[in-house]
C-alpha cells in the first residue's frame, strides 16, 4: 500500500508540472505563436484543435514509451496504476472536450456568431445604401471582435464611404494583419489603390491582383472585370466609377474563413 501511494505521489508531482507547462503553452503558443505568427490565418479554435492533436500524440508516446519500459519491470503494481491514471487522465480530457463541444455554452456561442452575422448584414445594408453613420453605430453595437479581420474590413468601408481614403487604407491593412488571404480585404485594398489615381500605387493593384488569383472564384470574377474595364490602365479612377462598373464582392458573412 505504501508503494502505492509512493507511485500516486509521485504522479501528482508530475501532474502539477504537466499542467502547468500546459498551461503556459496555451497561453504563449496557441495565442501568440501559431494564431498571429506561424499562421495568421488559423481562427482561435483552429489553433486550439492543432495544440490539442500535439497533446494527444504526445500523451500516444508516452503511452508507448511506458509500456516499452515497463513490459520487462517487475513493478506490475506500478505499471498498473501509471497506465491507469494515464488512461483516466486522457478519458476526463475527452469528456471535456465533448461537453465543451456539445454543451449549452457551445450553443449560445453559435447563437451568438448568427446575431453578429445579422448585424453585419445590417452593416452593409447601411454602407451599400451610403450611410456611414448609421453603419458605424450598427457595427459598434454588432459585438464583432475587434481581433476579427472582419470587423476592420467594415470599418475600412465605412470610411471609403465617407470618401476618407488614407483611413480606410489604415483599416484595411488591419483586416490584412489579421487574415492575410481574405479575398474581400485583398479586393478593397486593391481598390483603394487604384482610387489613389497615383502611378505606384496603381503597379502595387496591379501586381497585387495578379499575387492573389486563385484564392477565390469570386475574387477572381471581379479582378477580370477590372482588367475587361480598363481600371488598371492610366487616367483617373473614381469611387462612382467603381460601384458602377466593378462593385466589390459582397461579403455576407462575418469572415470569409469562419473566424
Amino acid at each position: 500500500m505504501v508503494e502505492v501511494f509512493q507511485v500516486l505521489g509521485g504522479i501528482a508531482g508530475f501532474g502539477g508540472v504537466a499542467l502547468g507547462v500546459l498551461y503556459l503553452l496555451y497561453r504563449d503558443l496557441v495565442r501568440d505563436i501559431i494564431r498571429r505568427r506561424m499562421f495568421r490565418t488559423l481562427t482561435a479554435a483552429q489553433a486550439t484543435a492543432l495544440f490539442g492533436t500535439v497533446v494527444v500524440l504526445a500523451f500516444a508516446v508516452a503511452i508507448l514509451g511506458i509500456f516499452a519500459t515497463l513490459a520487462e519491470s517487475k513493478g506490475v503494481r506500478q505499471f498498473v496504476v501509471l497506465v491507469g491514471m494515464l488512461l483516466l487522465f486522457l478519458l476526463a480530457v475527452l469528456l471535456i472536450a465533448v461537453r465543451t463541444v456539445t454543451g449549452p455554452s457551445a450553443r449560445a456561442r453559435g447563437a451568438g456568431r448568427n446575431g453578429v452575422e445579422r448585424s453585419l448584414a445590417t452593416v452593409r445594408r447601411h454602407v451599400e445604401s451610403g450611410e456611414p453613420d448609421q453603419a458605424e453605430r450598427a457595427l459598434e453595437a454588432s459585438g464583432s471582435a475587434r481581433d476579427s479581420s472582419a470587423f476592420w474590413y467594415w470599418k475600412a468601408r465605412i470610411a471609403l464611404t465617407r470618401g476618407n481614403l488614407d483611413v480606410a487604407a489604415g483599416y484595411v491593412e488591419e483586416a490584412l494583419k489579421l487574415d492575410g488571404r481574405d479575398p474581400y480585404s485583398i479586393a478593397l485594398k486593391i481598390e483603394l489603390l487604384l482610387l489613389a489615381n497615383d502611378p505606384d500605387r496603381r503597379d502595387r493593384a496591379a501586381r497585387l491582383s495578379v499575387e492573389s488569383t486563385g484564392l477565390s472564384g469570386e475574387l477572381d470574377a471581379w479582378l477580370r472585370q477590372l482588367r475587361a474595364e480598363g481600371m488598371f490602365g492610366g487616367g483617373v479612377r473614381t469611387r462612382t466609377q467603381f460601384e458602377a462598373r466593378c462593385p466589390l464582392p459582397t461579403r455576407t458573412t462575418e469572415d470569409a474563413h469562419a473566424e
